[in-house]
């Protein structure tokens, strides 16, 4: 069950009050067993107001009731589809169900493909660079070129930018994200923090388990740099079955 405070971390740009946080927390927690509930059903659920809960879908950015119900059972759905498909697995990520597509897409394209990571998760891009060359993909690592030589000068070859992030707020590797936003290029991003702004910006997030969110000089022993790797392989493998069986590759 989701508490208050992963509720209030969510969806801290909306301003909630206590009784909006509560009856979002009560969604969050029962969606999947409220059915056809009413927003008068809601509201009594929760000790408040019908106004609450309307304030509350509007604040969201939804247009009503319904729609913000539409749109909870969906991502609910979505996340158990995710947890569904890793149980009992060894991967080392979690992404949701399009991401492995994008992922498998970018590769299709036989195009550049574009790496960067920053201090530590430099030795994850490196590692990522180098595979790929092994497997004769086309793949080259951003190090010292300033994003506007890198992406503004490759920007009709380059199929996608894979980027390596922990806290998902480096500055370099933002400043990278953006740059392939804005000129229409696929950004794929390994991170130990789905909520950060990285994680908005890519189209696909590959979010990887981070021992010591914190601890951004990575001074405790951390398995993320590690886990960043093996998920990565796990994707290409993926991609590869997926490039076999449509005759792609041996």
């Amino acid at each position: 069950m989701i508490d208050k405070k992963q509720v209030s971390k969510l969806y801290s740009a909306a301003r909630l009050s206590d009784a909006e946080r509560s009856v979002l927390e009560y969604l969050l927690n029962n969606i999947g067993t409220l059915g056809d509930a009413g927003i008068k059903a809601v509201a009594a659920a929760c000790f408040t107001s019908m106004t609450t809960v309307i304030r509350l879908s509007k604040k969201l950015g939804y247009k009503g009731y319904r729609e913000m119900m539409y749109d909870l059972r969906h991502l609910q759905r979505a996340s158990r589809g995710i947890s569904q498909s890793l149980r009992g697995s060894d991967v080392h990520f979690a992404c949701r169900d399009e991401g492995v597509d994008i992922f498998i897409a970018a590769l299709h394209q036989n195009r550049i493909i574009g790496i960067n990571g920053e201090g530590f998760s430099r030795i994850v891009a490196q590692y990522m660079t180098t595979k790929l060359i092994g497997l004769s993909f086309i793949a080259v690592l951003q190090d010292f070129l300033e994003t506007d030589q890198f992406v503004g000068a490759n920007q009709s070859t380059l199929g996608c930018m894979m980027l390596v992030s922990k806290s998902g707020q480096t500055e370099a590797i933002l400043e990278t994200a953006r740059a392939c936003r804005e000129s229409g290029i696929t950004t794929l991003t390994f991170t130990g923090n789905n909520d950060s702004e990285l994680a908005k910006i890519a189209d696909a997030v590959f979010t990887v388990h981070d021992d010591y969110p914190m601890d951004l000089k990575n001074f405790r022993p951390n398995c993320f740099t590690g886990n960043c790797i093996l998920a990565f392989e796990e994707l290409l493998s993926m991609c590869l079955d997926n490039l076999k069986q449509e005759g792609l590759t041996s």
